[in-house]
C-alpha cells in the first residue's frame, strides 16, 4: 500500500548528516555540499515514470541556479 502522507519538516531545518554512494561508487557526505548557501535534496527513483518525466527540467532547473549558490542533490 501507498503511503498517503508524509511528515513535513519545517523550512530552515538542519539537516542530518549522511554519507552515501553514488551510482558510480564514490562516497558523498552533507559536508560536500557545504559552500552552497541553499541545497535542495530531492528524494527520487530513477526508475519512476514520474521522475522519468521530470529527469530534464530538474537538471536544467539545476542549470539555471547554478551561479547563485544552489546545489541539487538527488537521492
Amino acid at each position: 500500500m501507498v503511503l498517503m502522507e508524509s511528515f513535513r519538516v519545517p523550512l530552515g531545518t538542519p539537516a542530518y548528516d549522511f554519507s552515501l554512494l553514488d551510482v558510480s561508487g564514490r562516497e558523498f557526505q552533507l559536508s560536500n555540499f557545504s559552500e552552497a548557501k541553499v541545497l535542495v535534496i530531492i528524494f527520487m527513483c530513477n526508475h519512476c515514470p514520474y521522475v522519468k518525466a521530470c529527469a530534464e527540467r530538474l537538471g536544467n532547473l539545476q542549470k539555471d541556479f547554478l551561479n547563485r549558490d544552489v546545489q541539487f542533490v538527488a537521492i
